[in-house]
Order: structure tokens, then sequence, then C-alpha cells
């Protein structure tokens, strides 16, 4: 069943999928109304993935790419955000291939109102991961013409000792219970350099969004370890263009310096994994830029943006 709610600048097609372990699942698939109607086809569509945590509010990003007459989708993935249900555990999954029907879903859509489009996944942070490990092994994978990757999770931002313990410890503790999860985590000042109440410049729904990150559990960080696993042990022969910011810091406690970098991740594990990825890999580091290099300040994500608007005139 699909049921398709509208608001001003979106059409919002939600799926509902079989029952999985936890019952009732559904997907979001938010359409810009400004995308080309039939009979003017767009040469190109940017299907958008959010990241952990996270879900699609940057309506400034859609707005940009059809004023450049790219189409634009952005998919809430089951158990985040719009797809998040009351029975449900927030972000939860034993495998990113739960997901892989989402983007099923969401390409068929897009393909049958434009077949002949250049489909574009872009991901952010564990949206990246999911949208390569998506590039490997998805039903519809040969229907991609290219994937952008905004800081995409490719390792954990962790001494190599704890990265190491990350295999056995994690299915340890799903043993222990299905729902245990780990205790750090993301600071919260990376949700303060973001908030418009706090110090940043963005309002979104902090239900769907919280300051303090959702629990990350231990058969997500199974699911997420095994994903990039395969990243970094296949290589993809598909357009990439893997950016992220110049420098990454931890932060316990709000510093100016948090809208300068990366809070989250370590870059330097992005760029020595990301440039392995595939054999046409475009690389851009942005300077000043934040985890999520879309929220960055405004002449930060203009070069972003402009990055990746070269990138898709070439391809």
């Amino acid at each position: 069943m699909d049921l398709h709610l509208t608001t001003p600048n979106t059409i919002r097609h939600i799926r509902e999928f079989p029952f999985d372990y936890e019952g009732k699942v559904v997907a979001t698939v938010i359409e810009s109304r400004n995308n080309k109607r039939e009979g003017q086809a767009a040469r190109q569509t940017i299907l958008y993935v959010h990241g952990f945590s996270d879900y699609f509010f940057q309506e400034h990003l859609m707005e940009a790419y059809n004023q450049i007459e790219v189409d634009f989708y952005a998919l809430d993935l089951r158990k985040y955000g719009r797809s998040l249900l009351a029975h449900q555990h927030p972000n939860f999954c034993r495998s990113l291939k739960e997901y892989f029907e989402d983007l099923d879903y969401a390409i068929n859509f897009i393909k049958t109102k434009n077949p002949e489009t250049q489909l574009v996944l872009m991901g952010h942070s564990t949206g990246g991961l999911l949208v390569s490990y998506y590039a490997h092994n998805g039903a519809l994978r040969y229907q991609i013409a290219g994937l952008i990757l905004n800081s995409p999770f490719l390792d954990f931002n962790m001494p190599k000792l704890v990265k190491w313990c990350i295999p056995s410890v994690s299915d340890l503790m799903v043993k222990l219970n299905p729902y245990a999860s780990f205790k750090g985590g993301v600071s919260n000042v990376y949700g303060e350099s973001l908030l418009k109440r706090c110090h940043g410049e963005w309002e979104y729904n902090e239900n769907w969004k919280p300051i303090k990150a959702f629990p990350a559990f231990y058969a997500w960080i199974s699911a997420v370890h095994s994903a990039q696993s395969t990243i970094k042990n296949k290589s993809l022969d598909l357009p990439i263009l893997l950016m992220h910011s110049d420098k990454s810091l931890k932060l316990k406690k709000w510093n100016p310096k948090a809208q300068e970098a990366d809070l989250v991740l370590n870059v330097a594990d992005i760029e020595r994994i990301g440039l392995k990825m595939g054999t046409k890999v475009s690389h851009f580091v942005a300077k000043k830029g934040l985890h999520d290099l879309f929220l960055s300040q405004k002449t930060v994500r203009d070069v972003v943006f402009q990055q990746t608007r070269t990138w898709l005139e070439k391809l």
C-alpha cells in the first residue's frame, strides 16, 4: 500500500512493506514539487540518503539541484524520520541489507517516471556507506549512474585496538541482549553546531534527529562493520565523488571550532578507504566543512555544491 501526502515543497510517498521482526515497516520517498513533469524529463536525478540519527530536512539542497534542472528525491529509511513508527526501536537494524527494499522501491519509483535519467545516489555518513554497499549488492545496482558520498561512514572513529574488537564484542552483546546499545557515541556538540536554538542555523524535528543521538545498538554496529568490510575488499567500476572536511575534531564542550570540522568521523579514514573504493573516484576536501558538508557555513556549502555540479556535468 502507498500513501501520498503533500506539503508546499514536496510530495511524500509512504510505502508499506511486509512486517519484519518488530512488526509493521514503512519507508518514505520525498519528491520535490519542482522536479520536471511528464514530457520534460530531467537528464539527471539525485536520490538522497541520510545518515544515522538523521532524516531528510535539507530542502535548500533540493532547491539548489532543481535550479540546475536536476530532479531531486530523498529517502527516509525504515525506522528513521518520517518512517519511524511508535513500536520500533529508532534506527535499529540487524543488517544494512534490510534497507535494500527501501532503495529498490525508491529507484523503481524514479525510473518508472523517467526511465532514461542518469540516477545518482547521494549518501551522507551511514547513508554514504549504505549506497556504496547497495552499489555492490543491490538488486537494481545497474540502474545507478554514480555515487556522491558526503563524509561516508567507511570506518569507526576509534583507536585501532578498539576497532579490532568490534566484531567479537558486538556479537557477544547481541547474544546477551538483542537490543543492547553502546553508551558512548557522538558528542552533543555536533548537534549544538547545527541547531539554530544553539549555535547553528538549522531547524528540524528533534524527535527524529535529537541533539543527543539515538542509541547505537550493537546489532547496528555489527551490521555497519559487515558492510564496511565489503566496501574495503571490493572495487566499484562506477563514478564516485568522495567529499569530506579537511580536519576532524573531538570536542566534549562547545567551541567555535566545532563549526569548522568533522566532529563525527576521522577524515583520514574516509580518505584512506574512500580513494580505494573504485576505479573512478574523484576526491574533494572541503576546507572548514562540517560532518554534513551541506550544513556547513554558506560559503563552504556553496563550494561543495559547485563541486557536485561540476562532477554531474562530466557524468
